[in-house]
């Protein structure tokens, strides 16, 4: 998976996704400012990430053994999910790996290292067979066609060996934001991807953010909605 360089600020967020007291408060189109990044907290183990952050991590065993880095991240479409991570040597020079992470293999994801158990977990390339879909450059649209944007950048809850998406950073279209800019998509529990195209709710025009409170705001509602259908 291809994508933008890491902005400098880390997306870490609370990931329990029940509808917050002021959910109500997203509607009405994005939200000024940047991301609350500091003031955000996150349960143990639990880590907001943008996937291009994870590119360039070393990986680190829990004993403090470090061998290799993440050169990409490989995304499923079918699945909607991050499976897992091609590997290289640290370092500039650092070749490719033969070797690669699955998701499943990760304890935790912090601002410096993934860390796995032990290199144990690290697998043959075969383990991400059908895996590999790049979504960065698909359109998002609504299912009413809608085109918001295009896909820069994809945002996981990583925990407990699972990546799940729970949105996408777009550029926007004059159909999402007349001004422009980055904007963060939130993405219910079950979403179509095909071809070279995200469709996403109508619904959703209601929760783009720029800031990564909208956003979780926003899954929140989606996810509970969902649940109620």
């Amino acid at each position: 998976m291809t994508s933008r360089p890491a902005s400098d600020g880390e997306l870490d967020a609370p990931t329990d996704l029940s509808p917050p007291p002021d959910a109500g408060s997203q509607a009405g189109g994005p939200a000024p400012g940047p991301d609350p990044v500091e003031a955000a907290t996150v349960p143990e183990g639990h880590r907001l990430v943008r996937a291009s952050g994870l590119t360039g991590l070393d990986v680190v065993t829990l004993e403090g053994n470090r061998a290799v880095e993440v050169k990409d991240v490989v995304f499923d479409k079918a699945a909607g999910t991050l499976t897992g991570f091609t590997l290289r040597k640290p370092g500039l020079l650092g070749g490719p790996q033969k070797s690669v992470l699955p998701v499943s293999g990760v304890q935790a994801v912090g601002r410096d290292a993934v860390m796995i158990p032990s290199h144990a977990v690290l697998a043959g390339p075969e383990e991400l067979v059908g895996s590999g879909d790049n979504i960065i450059g698909d359109r998002v649209i609504t299912d009413d066609g809608t085109e918001l944007g295009i896909v820069v950048d994809v945002i996981a809850s990583v925990h407990d060996g699972v990546a799940d998406v729970i949105g996408f950073e777009i550029t926007a279209s004059a159909n999402a934001d007349p001004d422009g800019g980055l904007l963060l998509v939130p993405m219910p529990a079950a979403h179509s991807m095909s071809g070279e195209a995200v469709v996403v709710p109508a619904r959703v025009r209601e929760h783009l953010s720029r800031d990564l409170n909208g956003l979780q705001a926003s899954v929140r509602m989606f996810r509970t909605q969902q649940d109620e259908a």
